[in-house]
C-alpha cells in the first residue's frame, strides 16, 4: 500500500482530508463539492499507478479523468464568476470547445493514447479564466482581505498550476532527458513541484472558507 504514496497521492489525499473537515458543513454545494472532485483526483492517481505498473498504460484513466477535472473546474470558475455577473454564456463556449477537442482527439488517437492536445487547450482557458477573475477583484470596490479569501487562494493554486504546467509541457521533451536521481528526471520533479503548490493553495482555501463561514454565524 506504502508503494502508492508518491508526493502526488500524499499531497491530494491531504488537501481532500482538508475538503471534507472544512467543506463538509458548507452551505455552497459548489465548494461542498471539491470534496467529490477531489475524491476523484485521488482515485484517477492511485488507479494511474496500478494500471501503469500492471499494463504499462494508464492514459485511458486520465482521459477520463479530463472530463471529470474540466467539469468540477468550470463549475468553480461559474461560481467565482456569479458573484460579479452571470457567467454560463461565458463559459459554455469554452466547455463546446473542450468537448470538441476531447471527442477529436478520441477519434484520432484511439482512448490509450493521453488527449494532451484537450489538456493543454484547458490548461490555456483557465489561465485565462483565472486573470479574469483577478481582473474583476481588482476592479471590485468592496474591501477584501486578501489573507483570508478563500476564492483568491483557490484561483492562485489554479493560476500557477495551469500556466507552470503548459510551459512545462512546451519543453517535456527535454525535461524529461534531465535525471535528477536514477529513477526520477527533471519532468517528474517540476510536476510533482506544481502538485504541491496547487493542493496547498487550495487547502489553505478550505481552511479560510470554514473560517469565513464560522464568522458569518457569529455575526
Amino acid at each position: 500500500m506504502f508503494s502508492y504514496l508518491t508526493p502526488n497521492t500524499f499531497i491530494e489525499i491531504l488537501c481532500f482530508l482538508f475538503a471534507i473537515v472544512c467543506l463538509t458543513t458548507d452551505k455552497n454545494a459548489v465548494w461542498r463539492s471539491m470534496i467529490l472532485y477531489l475524491l476523484f483526483t485521488c482515485i484517477a492517481e492511485i488507479a494511474g499507478i496500478y494500471f501503469g505498473r500492471k499494463t504499462h498504460n494508464n492514459n485511458w484513466i486520465y482521459n477520463i479523468f479530463l472530463v471529470i477535472e474540466a467539469c468540477f473546474t468550470n463549475l468553480m470558475f461559474v461560481s467565482l464568476f456569479n458573484k460579479y455577473h452571470k457567467s454560463k454564456l461565458m463559459v459554455i463556449p469554452g466547455l463546446a470547445l473542450f468537448a470538441i477537442f476531447y471527442v477529436q482527439g478520441l477519434m484520432n488517437h484511439g482512448f490509450f493514447v493521453y488527449n494532451n492536445f484537450t489538456y493543454t487547450f484547458m490548461s490555456v482557458l483557465y489561465v485565462m479564466y483565472s486573470l479574469y477573475y483577478y481582473y474583476l477583484l481588482i476592479t471590485d470596490d468592496r474591501f477584501i482581505n486578501l489573507k483570508s479569501s478563500p476564492e483568491f487562494w483557490w484561483t492562485a493554486g489554479t493560476l500557477f498550476f495551469y500556466f507552470a504546467n503548459t510551459v512545462c509541457n512546451l519543453f517535456d521533451e527535454k525535461l524529461e532527458e534531465v535525471m535528477v536521481t536514477s529513477t526520477r528526471n527533471l519532468s517528474y520533479v517540476i510536476f510533482a513541484g506544481l502538485n504541491i503548490i496547487l493542493y496547498t493553495c487550495w487547502s489553505y482555501s478550505f481552511i479560510c472558507r470554514k473560517w469565513q463561514t464560522k464568522m458569518l454565524k457569529i455575526s
